[in-house]
């Protein structure tokens, strides 16, 4: 949030609204409170005020990461002070020229003094929270957004999975389903698909039919097999570091240490 803090409609009719909502109880207070009190003087006060905490917002933000904590109470106290000479000097000024013309005002003044600071003190106080909450809102919701985007650039889209597959028989075309595939066996820059009728010569390599199959039936056993979980009927060792995984039409593929862990994780066994 670079603009200053009103910078929408709706924030404009919040800020102005509270500043008639404090004016009207700081008319009641000093009426009850003092003697000679104006309607008008209050008004005059609060709308001075309200025009510096506006111009507050460009020094709070500039200075918002302030780490130490005294040099932060330090700041905020001269803000405070330098901002109240301002607008009540400027204050006492109209009043005194415009609105009371008069001896007993500047008496009554500094009778008004003290509630005055008081008053504006809290008023600086809550203010300046709310500005900082609006300002860590915004670069939490910019962190975030980072964050998103970067989490997005750097993990890998998902792979989408094959469901069917278009394979050549001499001069016609087939459409068989992975269910259908009992394992793939690398062929050079090629592959051969086997089914339970059939085996067809497919391109790609054997990485792109291991991260293209589905990964809850489809498990590379071995760099040259990817066999379907399905069809395995027995798995036994055969060498060292070496198994041989029998499938249900009698055929025999070979697996390699890795591939026959990540088989038994997949097989759940």
């Amino acid at each position: 949030m670079n603009k200053l803090f009103p910078s929408t409609l709706q924030l404009r009719f919040i800020y102005w609204a509270i500043w008639i909502i404090l004016t009207i109880v700081q008319i009641f207070l000093f009426n009850h409170y003092l003697t000679n009190s104006n309607f008008y003087e209050p008004i005059v006060y609060n709308i001075l005020q309200a025009g510096c905490i506006l111009i507050l917002w460009y020094p709070v933000k500039y200075f918002r990461n302030m780490l130490n904590l005294p040099l932060l109470l330090l700041f905020h106290i001269l803000l405070f002070l330098t901002s109240s000479v301002i607008w009540v000097g400027v204050g006492f000024l109209i009043s005194n020229t415009f609105l009371f013309p008069s001896s007993y005002y500047p008496e009554f003044f500094l009778t008004a003094l003290p509630l005055r600071i008081l008053f504006s003190l809290l008023i600086y106080a809550a203010f300046v929270l709310a500005y900082y909450l609006l300002l860590y809102r915004d670069e939490l919701e910019i962190y975030k957004r980072d964050a998103a985007e970067k989490l997005t650039a750097t993990s890998p889209l998902p792979t989408e999975k094959l469901t069917r597959i278009i394979v050549k028989s001499k001069s016609e075309f087939h459409c068989i389903t992975v269910n259908q595939i009992r394992y793939i066996e690398a062929n050079g820059d090629y592959v051969m698909i086997y089914t339970d009728t059939s085996k067809y010569l497919k391109d790609h390599p054997m990485k792109y039919w291991e991260t293209h199959l589905p990964d809850d039936r489809f498990v590379r056993i071995h760099r040259s097999f990817i066999v379907n979980i399905e069809v395995i009927t027995k798995i036994e060792l055969y060498e060292k570091e070496t198994y041989k995984v029998h499938l249900k039409n009698g055929d025999i593929l070979k697996a390699s240490n890795s591939g026959y862990k990540l088989l038994k994780q997949k097989m759940q066994l």
